[in-house]
């Protein structure tokens, strides 16, 4: 039932049927009939409420109402409920006086009872009467005896008893439990939290209606439709915007600390909420009637509730009923009871509770001393049941524990920690974990610990600490599988001399043959082989290297087949093997799982292969499970793959937006001597893009000197010889790309397909008047393992026409287009088609050459290398307006072609008879002659043959719709 007044908040929704009931055992006592109800309910349910609505109910309907409550302060007060129900000197006073005068005797009352129990019969037949006693479970034993004795001898009275208990170990004993069975007209009331519907009753009677279905969904999920939390949270709402009555978006106090029972549904409040308006955080103070609430029910007078709750508190999602009945050190059955009333009240979900408020407002009251022995037998009970490092170590922070396990546990939460992008907690497990070793070697471990995650955040952060592992390194201190590391990130900050000392002492020690040490070392010495080649060849191999080895099993790991398949690819040229193995990879790697040392292995020896097309899958497969994280190491690297990955496809924007990332990502400084890579990928694609200001700027930046002798220095050099040629400096561009070419023949590296240094310098030979050098360079370069990849080839016969006779030009860039076109490198192809063009309109074939402009065009478009373009067409295609490649009029190009004469010439270009033509599409040869013999005029040919050569390398859906049905004509 619903109370006149709509602002009181101990008004009662949905117990209708509760009521009713009540009303139904009222009106049965008004005929003689007495009744008992037991209303039984969780913490917060509302008992009480209820009870306190029907005794005014029961009052207006004109009945008798003797009210009591128990309480913990009175249950040694003799006859303390008693005295409430019936005072001394009241109309109902014989019952005191024959509650006392049955005493404790179990044999029943004397005369002067019975004399008194008349009286109180007599009084009690005037009119109904309720009596109800909240919480009996506390009543005090002789009350309890009283109520007894009364429910045995009234039930023909007009007299209604109702009682209430909560759900759990502290209900009504037993004897009292056994005469309620055995009770007739006995009752129980089982009260249940309130539905969504309820809590939409609630809220609306205080909240505008259009605020009301979010504010009721939020309320529901973090309260469970307890309706103390239920009105705790309305108070702090209306806290919140007590200056501001009707706020846009409402603010849910608890929906930021919810708990993960709670956190899809808040979240998905919140992301509708953020696409209505901005909501305001909400301020700590606006929790304060939810707390106190969340207090409220935990210290109701029932020890056995609390201690079990504050279990549950410190657990959280950890919680069992076992694991909370050792914490508490109570029993399995007490802890089962309260657990089922938790749950039954909705505080709990899924065994922890549904806001994170209600267990911090518990702790809070609980003294330091005694929260702090929580947390560390929590954390004792967790480690012994195997539960994952990160939960332990959150009682460990909470309350440090002196045992050896510890510091291992706190060392593998960072790590998972640092997995997961919870950098915070890794970073405060380490704290603990330093502040805890005792010996050098637990020391050692802590900062090699330290240099791996802080490694991940920034590489700059690990600079102090590897002085200190080079020195216990010398010590002896560190596991040479973990000292195999301390090698990369010294050759990483470009500390090589260091570096070489570290990776030659490893190879002495003596352990170095271990299968688990092996592998690391494997794996160092192949990152350092295709990163570091200088440091990795100045180093010797394993001592005794002629001793003949017993053969053993060794562990392997993706990371070290991924530095294997980058390094063939580097040395002999790609081959299918390689791809496949390099996938084969990919597929068994997730982020955050696999170093990410190997990702950038087996991504490169794609890219290496000439396979950026299966690279950027795998890539951004990658950065996708990296999620929204946009800072750190792994996400650095996998996006200057990505520029990389771009650059070869042509793809410009994109290369340029993915290198900004990778250098965004983490410091400058922290990409060490691997600055080169992301540098070249910005330098190359802005320089293309025609911003030779953007990619100087860039090239301004420092960069430490190591970085000339990786391979990141390659790349480096090679993007900064073709900004050399894009602002007219053939001479210094030259000279970079026959320096690459230097150190990548010194280094076993020389392979087109990782450096075209070859075609490169043509280039610029050509550039300086060169061409009998220039043609030698790019013939020694399709002779290398790798130069007859399309890729390689294409760019390769581009340069070998400029080189060559004016009319062998248009058919060795027609094999070049079509191999550029396969590969996917628009870049390249936009330059391809360009001389091309020219070429065409050089040996007088005007209407070729404008087909070839126009597919340029579109190429363009599609690359964002409209800037190259207008630089490589300048001279060509004048430049109209409203027209760019100058192609418009009725007789230019395949743009005056009717659909029907597209159709004809699709099918005539790829060979097929007039006969053919006709007979697949269905008209008659005269009518194919007569459509070609307009095609020839149109298109400024002469014959079938010339006709085949001008659509050569040309996209015939590019242009319009109607050159689309064309092709797909040729399809069918």
């Amino acid at each position: 039932m619903e109370l006149a007044d709509s602002g009181d908040l101990s008004e009662i929704f949905e117990r209708t049927e509760e009521m009713a009931l009540l009303a139904h055992v009222l009106a049965s006592a008004g005929q003689g009939e007495g009744g008992v109800v037991l209303v039984n309910a969780g913490p917060g349910v509302g008992r009480t409420a209820l009870l306190d609505a029907f005794l005014r109910k029961a009052t207006e309907s004109g009945a008798r109402v003797c009210a009591a409550a128990g309480s913990s302060a009175e249950t040694e007060a003799e006859f303390g409920v008693v005295g409430q129900l019936f005072p001394p000197n009241g109309p109902l006073g014989a019952g005191f006086r024959l509650a006392r005068a049955i005493g404790s005797r179990d044999a029943g009352p004397g005369l002067d009872a019975d004399r008194l129990f008349d009286a109180l019969c007599q009084e009690l037949r005037r009119r109904p009467t309720v009596i109800a006693v909240d919480d009996a479970q506390l009543a005090d034993a002789a009350s309890l005896r009283f109520l007894r004795y009364l429910l045995r001898r009234l039930r023909t009275a007009p007299v209604m008893m109702v009682l209430t208990e909560p759900t759990g170990p502290d209900a009504l004993p037993p004897s009292f439990q056994a005469e309620l069975l055995r009770h007739p007209q006995c009752r129980r009331l089982g009260l249940l939290p309130l539905s969504r519907d309820g809590v939409t009753q609630v809220v609306s009677a205080q909240v505008g209606s259009d605020r009301v279905p979010r504010l009721a969904a939020d309320f529901h999920a973090i309260s469970g439709g307890n309706p103390l939390l239920v009105h705790a949270l309305l108070t702090d709402h209306r806290a919140a915007h007590r200056l501001s009555p009707v706020p846009s978006v409402p603010t849910v106090p608890s929906v930021a600390s919810a708990s993960s029972a709670a956190s899809a549904s808040s979240a998905a409040s919140a992301s509708s909420a953020a696409s209505a308006a901005s909501a305001a955080p909400a301020a700590p103070a606006a929790s304060a009637a939810f707390a106190k609430a969340a207090l409220a029910w935990a210290y109701r007078d029932e020890p056995v509730l609390f201690d079990v709750a504050c279990g549950f508190a410190v657990l959280g999602e950890s919680a069992t009923s076992a694991r909370v009945a050792c914490l508490v050190d109570r029993g399995a059955d007490a802890v089962d009871q309260v657990m089922t009333a938790l749950d039954t009240a909705g505080l709990l979900a899924g065994g922890t509770f549904r806001s994170a408020l209600v267990g911090k407002a518990l702790l809070e009251h609980v003294d330091v001393e005694t929260r702090a022995e929580l947390r560390r037998r929590a954390a004792r009970l967790l480690h012994g049941d195997g539960a994952p490092a990160t939960v332990v170590a959150r009682h460990l922070l909470a309350a440090p524990v002196a045992e050896p396990w510890a510091a291992r546990t706190l060392l593998a939460a960072a790590e998972k920690a640092m997995q997961e992008g919870r950098e915070e907690l890794s970073l405060d497990c380490l704290r603990l974990a330093g502040q805890s070793a005792t010996t050098e070697q637990e020391r050692a471990a802590v900062v090699m610990a330290r240099v791996k995650i802080g490694w991940e955040i920034d590489p700059r952060l690990v600079s102090p600490w590897l002085d200190e592992l080079v020195a216990a390194l010398r010590r002896g201190d560190l596991r040479s599988g973990d000292a195999a590391w301390i090698v990369k990130h010294l050759a990483w900050q470009d500390r090589f001399p260091e570096a070489v000392e570290s990776l030659s002492a490893l190879a002495a020690a003596g352990d170095a043959g271990e299968p688990g040490v092996e592998a690391e070392l494997h794996f160092v010495r192949h990152w350092l082989r295709h990163s570091c080649p200088p440091l990795e060849a100045s180093v010797p191999g394993p001592s005794n290297p002629t001793r003949p080895r017993t053969p053993r099993l060794r562990r392997v790991s993706p990371a070290s087949y991924a530095g294997e398949v980058l390094g063939k690819v580097l040395t002999e040229g790609p081959d299918d093997h390689t791809v496949a193995m390099a996938e084969e990879i990919l597929r068994g790697c997730r982020y955050g799982e696999t170093v990410v040392e190997a990702l950038e292995a087996a991504l490169l020896a794609l890219v290496y292969a000439g396979r950026p097309d299966r690279a950027v899958f795998w890539c951004d497969g990658l950065l996708q499970q990296a999620g929204t994280r946009s800072t750190g190491t792994s996400v650095a690297i996998l996006s200057g793959i990505r520029a990389e990955i771009a650059l070869r496809q042509g793809a410009l924007p994109a290369a340029e937006q993915y290198a900004r990332s990778a250098l965004s990502a983490i410091s400058l400084p922290g990409w060490g001597v691997a600055v080169g890579s992301p540098l070249a990928a910005l330098v190359h694609s802005t320089t293309a893009s025609g911003m030779s200001g953007v990619a100087g700027a860039w090239l301004n930046q420092a960069v430490p000197d190591g970085m000339f002798r990786t391979r990141h220095g390659l790349l480096y050099t090679h993007a900064r010889g073709h900004y050399h040629l894009a602002v007219d400096r053939p001479a210094a561009a030259l000279d970079d790309f026959l320096t690459c070419g230097g150190l990548a023949k010194e280094w076993g590296m020389d392979v087109p397909t990782f450096l075209p240094w070859r075609t490169s310098a043509a280039q610029a030979q050509l550039a300086l008047g060169n061409p009998g050098q220039a043609r030698a360079l790019v013939r020694e370069q399709l002779a290398r393992p790798g130069g007859s990849t399309p890729g390689a080839r294409g760019v390769a016969l581009r340069l070998l026409a400029a080189t060559g006779e004016p009319g062998r030009r248009p058919a060795l860039l027609r094999e070049s287009v079509n191999l550029l076109e396969s590969c996917g490198d628009q870049v390249e192809l936009l330059r391809a088609l360009a001389d091309r063009c020219q070429a065409l309109d050089h040996v007088g074939a005007p209407a070729k050459a404008r087909m070839t402009a126009r597919h340029a065009r579109n190429v363009a478009d599609a690359c964002g290398g409209d800037a190259l373009f207008r630089k490589l067409f300048r001279d060509e295609v004048p430049d109209r307006e409203g027209d760019p490649d100058g192609l418009t009029g009725e007789e230019q190009g395949s743009a005056s072609l009717t659909a029907a004469e597209r159709r004809v010439t699709a099918l005539a270009a790829l060979g097929h008879s007039n006969r053919e033509i006709g007979r697949k599409l269905f008209i008659t040869k005269s009518t194919v002659e007569q459509h070609l013999t307009r095609v020839y005029r149109k298109l400024g040919v002469r014959n079938r043959a010339d006709l085949g050569d001008l659509l050569a390398g040309t996209n015939l859906g590019a242009g319009t719709p109607a050159m689309a049905m064309a092709s797909s004509a040729v399809a069918g």
